[in-house]
């Protein structure tokens, strides 16, 4: 039995590790103290009685991008539509990161 749920908690573990993150939320204000380039910006529409965040973020899961920024959210009643526009951002290392990362190979 102790077999059997190890070697499903090990194959779990394996399943939801991600290769490839998905872009993540930061504030505007970030990008004022950081080495950031815009890379896309696109538009995002779902149900109106949807989460803000959640659409986005499914929305932008494979983009290729580090972070995203959300501009402008707008709604249409009449379609019941709502609609989220993004920026999206890679982040670029600074020699002193890119050294720590070369040093842990």
């Amino acid at each position: 039995m102790k077999k059997i749920l190890s070697m499903s908690m090990f194959f779990a573990s394996i399943l939801s590790f991600n290769a490839f993150a998905a872009p993540e939320l930061i504030a505007k204000s970030t990008l004022d103290f950081g080495d950031f380039e815009k890379t896309a910006n696109i538009e995002i529409q779902g149900n109106i009685q949807e989460d803000v965040l959640r659409l986005a973020e499914r929305g932008v899961q494979d983009q290729d991008a580090d972070y995203f920024v959300i501009e402008h959210i707008n709604e249409d009643t009449q379609e019941e539509v709502l609609v989220v526009s993004v920026s999206l951002y890679r982040e670029h290392a600074t020699d002193n990161q890119q050294m720590v990362e070369d040093r842990l190979g």
